[in-house]
């Protein structure tokens, strides 16, 4: 079970990035309403992980994750690929850009148990729900000396 996460994970992650970078060209920093927007789901995704609620970590998820992995399979994903999201010390919201209002970016950077700074660079769609997490890639780990 764990390699079908991994394999999908990484299948997801690669179309994930083919179309982020041509987006993030066309980014602008974010008017306050999307920030605010942007912020309140991502906080919502990391509180439920926090409290260990999966569920409600997968209600802010967007449709194309969800039409990926069920929430089993989303729960797993998140203990093996990214554990500190479970664990975090701190968690640091950083700025959101956006295009268009479809499409936001939005950096977390996360102290784990170890006093470690670990930065992500979460991705948003808009859908009528509101704003939705629909990707979520490691953009700076520990030094090795850190670790």
């Amino acid at each position: 079970m764990l390699r079908l996460t991994a394999v999908l994970g990484i299948l997801f992650l690669f179309g994930w990035l083919t179309a982020a970078n041509a987006a993030e060209s066309m980014m602008r920093l974010s008017p306050k309403t999307i920030r605010e927007a942007v912020h309140a789901t991502v906080e919502t995704q990391i509180d439920a992980l926090q409290k260990g609620d999966f569920e409600k970590a997968y209600e802010m998820a967007s449709a194309g994750i969800k039409q990926q992995f069920d929430v089993r399979l989303f729960a797993a994903l998140i203990r093996h690929g990214y554990p500190v999201l479970l664990q975090a010390n701190e968690v640091d919201y950083g700025i959101v850009r956006d295009r268009d209002g479809e499409f936001a970016q939005m950096t977390v950077s996360l102290l784990d148990h170890h006093r470690h700074t670990i930065v992500y660079s979460y991705q948003l769609v808009k859908e009528e729900a509101g704003w939705r997490i629909n990707g979520v890639v490691l953009e700076q780990r520990p030094a090795k000396g850190d670790i």
